[in-house]
């Protein structure tokens, strides 16, 4: 069984994993645990870590 992600070219898939890896980095940060910024940056691709930060910026200001 297919999933629909499965059909997206990688670069539209790293950025939706870069989007959730940077709402759970909020998610772990609003409630008090220990959020693991640095090991999320460090699995960000170079290319999108400036996304990551905007992404960052964008879910702590929701």
């Amino acid at each position: 069984m297919a999933r629909k992600l499965d059909g997206l070219p990688q670069q539209e898939r790293d950025k939706i994993h870069t989007d959730l890896l940077a709402l759970s980095v909020i998610y772990n940060e609003r409630y008090g645990h220990a959020s693991g910024l640095k090991n999320a940056e460090a699995s960000v691709p170079a290319h999108l870590l400036n996304y990551f930060h905007q992404r960052l910026l964008y879910y702590r200001n929701a």
